[in-house]
């Protein structure tokens, strides 16, 4: 019985482990800073957002783009101050191929855009999402971005205010970036909203710490579709 034991224990540390680092990928320098969040779009690109000045040696604000075998994509927001002056901490790619980030910044593509921008597939800022209450998003900082299934987007963070209307650590808007109305509000949402997601019924769940009076549990909610 020991042989047998001993013998399972040398079969499970010889095996090899699965999820190796893939070694061929992003050889260089790497980020220079800190990467916080990563989306990866349907042709293998991956966007990472953080608070960085460089990638692999080239100068970059924030925001980037690598290759599918991690290298720099360079046409990308080319102009390397470009990106968002401050750090982003969430990013998503829209249906249309565009890249949406949030994070605590006031300018991204020459553009004055608080806390919430959209870039063009091409690395050029969208000047016609969020250009509301002179895009200013929120009076606080955005942590958190999800996509619904109808191309809506929710937003969650650290504020109470959304484009100048009342939102409380959450905020669902309409594709075009302008904040949409009805029953997926938080008014009386107390704290802040640090990560989201979507469920197979469309359904958003939001986490972080807070406490609604519409759900007994604190730092987790679920808004219906």
């Amino acid at each position: 019985m020991k042989l047998l034991i001993l013998t399972l224990l040398l079969l499970s540390v010889c095996l090899p482990l699965r999820g190796e680092p893939d070694t061929g990928f992003g050889s260089g320098e790497g980020v220079n800073g800190e990467v916080l969040c990563i989306a990866v779009q349907k042709d293998g690109k991956a966007v990472i957002g953080g608070l960085f000045t460089a990638v692999n040696g080239v100068p970059r604000q924030n925001l980037a783009r690598l290759n599918p075998d991690g290298s720099l994509d360079k046409e990308f927001i080319s102009q390397a101050v470009m990106g968002p002056n401050g750090v982003v901490a969430a990013v998503i790619v829209l249906p249309d191929g565009g890249i949406l980030a949030g994070g605590n910044f006031n300018t991204a593509g020459n553009l004055q855009r608080t806390d919430l921008v959209k870039f063009h597939a091409d690395g050029t800022a969208d000047a016609g999402f969020g250009a509301q209450e002179g895009g200013v998003a929120t009076n606080g900082s955005v942590a958190a971005l999800a996509l619904l299934p109808d191309g809506s987007i929710v937003v969650g963070g650290n504020f109470t205010t959304f484009y100048g209307k009342p939102r409380r650590g959450i905020a669902m808007l309409n594709a075009d970036g302008s904040v949409a109305v009805g029953p997926k509000q938080t008014a009386a949402l107390s704290g802040f909203v640090a990560a989201l997601g979507v469920d197979s019924g469309g359904n958003t769940l939001a986490a972080g710490k807070f406490s609604d009076p519409g759900q007994t549990a604190r730092g987790i909610l679920k808004l219906a579709r």
